[in-house]
């Protein structure tokens, strides 16, 4: 019997190569909060997304199995929470980008990249110093 996706590949640690939008938008929640609960998550998401605490709480662990997150127990008055952070490690990141990257130049040859470099072009300034600075440190580090 044929694996219904098999262009979904997995790491060693088996978790899937690839996020979805949620998944991304659980991330940047995240980062932006630098470490929260799942109520804490869930707040900071209603801005932009109408999402209920549930699937907020089961991204975050199937984020934290993907090795996209860390997690740290917290008792409170409430009893025992999880306190999601983004990794130090950069390595799960990297694999995610790096495979996405090459799908689309497989799919898609050199274009994929030539609108990669379009796209730079949209974000906002923000944006577009994070990436900057984020070039030169790894100029700096080769």
């Amino acid at each position: 019997m044929a694996k219904p996706f098999p262009s979904v590949e997995r790491e060693d640690y088996g978790a899937l190569v690839e996020i979805g939008n949620l998944e991304a938008e659980v991330i940047k929640a995240v980062k932006t909060l630098r470490k929260g609960s799942a109520s804490e998550v869930m707040d900071l998401m209603k801005g932009t997304r109408d999402v209920a605490y549930t699937t907020v709480s089961t991204t975050l662990d199937r984020l934290y199995k993907k090795k996209l997150l860390t997690r740290e127990t917290a008792t409170g008055r409430g009893g025992t929470r999880y306190i999601y952070a983004y990794p130090r490690d950069p390595a799960p990141e990297r694999r995610i980008v790096t495979r996405t990257v090459d799908k689309l130049v497989k799919a898609f040859g050199p274009s994929a990249i030539s609108n990669i470099y379009d796209r730079l072009d949209e974000i906002s300034a923000d944006e577009s110093e994070e990436v900057r600075r984020e070039i030169e440190r790894r100029k700096k580090n080769r």
